[in-house]
């Protein structure tokens, strides 16, 4: 994929270029298949613009946290190359990696495991500016009260401790953590999904509103579609490894290509119990990332597959404004184009 077929209204903030992350089972682990690789990440290339939403969205075990532990480099990558402000992370030292952090930041997705349990809330929030020497004690104490206050929570509640907390209110306090640095870019590694479905709505709401206001990137991760239809400015569609659609959100919601990304749309409950709607793919398990070195990886579940998928990788290949599928089939049908 060419990162000039996916342009972007706005100066990109985060490059990502042919990113790979393999593993290799047996290494150091005795599990009976030694020299096999699993390729967690496998190409995967895109960009993000300043104060844009781009959603990574697939079945667990596809990829995409890992994706974003790499662009961090809380994972290191196999190959690839990661922009930041023009800067190439994956190239820089370690002094010359810890002084961009300040730049790039992530909420985890499960709120109390994220927070050490025997901090304060106050300290925990307070711990990046200590780690990155900014400001002066008292300074950065008043700069825990702003960011406390920031994401909804009273700067009385500083001397508590995590378990003091409801499962939004942790996931609150992670937040303000991530922003206590300023950063540009924030990666949100499924931030709502460990919540109740009305607190993930008024997290949603304080990530747009954060945003809004202090001009965030983000890269939201999740498998919850009608989040990132609600957050997200562009969505990518991930499947074993490899992004298989990638376009503007109206364009992956109202004109599905890639047979993954019907069927992840198919799979939205409806809530009309009446009205059915066809079933879309074939019932089988999710696909490996040790699958045949050839072909594309969706074929046994695919109800459109060809000889040619068995035979050879589809490329990501342009059929709309910004819209990307990597599909032999669907591709080439005349009315995707619209």
């Amino acid at each position: 994929m060419s990162l000039d077929s996916n342009k972007l209204s706005t100066p990109a903030l985060l490059e990502v270029r042919d990113l790979k992350k393999y593993y290799v089972e047996g290494d150091g682990v005795p599990v009976g298949r030694a020299n096999r690789t699993v390729k967690a990440v496998d190409g995967v290339s895109f960009t993000i613009g300043s104060g844009e939403t781009f959603g990574l969205v697939g079945e667990s075990g596809c990829g995409k946290s890992t994706t974003g532990r790499c662009i961090l480099r809380l994972v290191e990558p196999t190959s690839g190359q990661v922009f930041v402000n023009g800067h190439d992370i994956l190239g820089l030292s370690r002094k010359a990696m810890r002084a961009l952090r300040r730049e790039m930041q992530i909420i985890f997705q499960d709120p109390y495991s994220s927070l050490n349990p025997r901090m304060t809330v106050g300290d925990i929030i307070e711990e990046p500016l200590v780690i990155h020497a900014l400001l002066p004690k008292q300074q950065r104490r008043d700069r825990v009260a702003e960011l406390m206050r920031l994401v909804g929570l009273s700067p009385d509640q500083m001397t508590r401790y995590p378990h003091e907390f409801s499962g939004g209110q942790r996931q609150r306090i992670g937040i303000a953590r991530a922003l206590a640095l300023n950063p540009s870019l924030i990666v949100c590694d499924e931030p709502v999904s460990a919540l109740d479905v009305s607190v993930q709505a008024q997290i949603v709401n304080l990530l747009q509103d954060l945003q809004s206001q202090l001009g965030l990137a983000y890269l939201f991760i999740s498998h919850g579609l009608a989040v990132v239809r609600h957050l997200a400015t562009r969505v990518g569609i991930m499947y074993n490894g490899k992004l298989v659609e990638v376009g503007p959100t109206d364009a992956i919601f109202s004109n599905p290509v890639h047979p993954y990304t019907k069927l992840l749309l198919a799979a939205i409950p409806d809530p009309d119990p009446d009205r059915r709607r066809p079933r879309v793919g074939r019932a089988s398990q999710p696909g490996s990332h040790r699958g045949a070195e050839s072909g594309c990886a969706f074929v046994p579940r695919c109800p459109v597959a060809d000889d040619v998928c068995s035979e050879s990788e589809p490329p990501l290949v342009e059929i709309g404004p910004g819209h990307l599928v990597s599909c032999f089939v669907e591709a080439s049908q005349p009315d995707k184009l619209k």
